[in-house]
């Protein structure tokens, strides 16, 4: 009876050990969630950059392209334009700023400063910033900075068309460290000349 006892209680000992986990289990354990954790950290972060990084190059786009449409109206209502070639010939001039007369009379000037890399608007002699990220292009032939107006002049005075080629850094005010940051750089190139010589 007493070795029956004895048995029973051995067993339930034997059960009581084999209820948990060893330590070299849990250190398994720990490692695989570990690796596990990394790997989706890993991917969440590669989704975030890619996320930030398609946003601020799409909303830098529409940005560039609505600032480009409306120079481009500018000119195409302007009445006077500056600045002037001081010679008659050659008739085009390369410029870091255009000046448009409106048919009201009014004097707008658009500006690229690039120590602040941004384009300003000045109106009435009121400076207001346009379009930040607008950086330097330079030539890969002579590696000069290349102007980002270039105006084409007819009969001496008369501006036949205005080229603008920016190069923007998408940009966006809402990013954050992880993140991440776009080394991409949009180019916009666009045309337009007076209406006054287009029709």
């Amino acid at each position: 009876m007493i070795g029956r006892i004895d048995n029973k209680l051995a067993k339930r000992a034997r059960r009581v050990v084999r209820r948990g986990f060893s330590l070299v289990e849990l250190l398994i354990a720990l490692a695989i969630t570990a690796a596990l954790m990394v790997a989706t950290m890993t991917a969440l972060d590669a989704s975030f950059t890619a996320y930030q990084t398609t946003t601020e190059t799409a909303s830098t786009h529409a940005i560039g392209r609505l600032t480009v449409d409306r120079i481009q109206a500018m000119i195409r209502t302007g009445q006077g334009f500056g600045p002037l070639p001081l010679v008659p010939s050659p008739t085009t001039l390369k410029s870091d700023y255009i000046d448009i007369v409106t048919p009201a009379g009014q004097q707008i000037t658009i500006e690229w400063q690039s120590s602040a890399e941004a384009l300003y608007v000045i109106v009435d002699g009121d400076e207001h910033l346009l379009m930040e990220g607008v950086i330097a292009q330079t030539d890969p032939d002579t590696g000069e900075t290349v102007a980002p107006f270039t105006l084409e002049f007819a009969s001496g005075r008369q501006l036949y068309r205005a080229t603008i080629d920016f190069l923007i850094v998408p940009d966006d005010n809402m990013s954050v460290v992880l993140d991440g940051d776009s080394e991409q750089t949009l180019h916009l190139i666009a045309s337009s000349m007076p209406r006054s010589l287009a029709y």
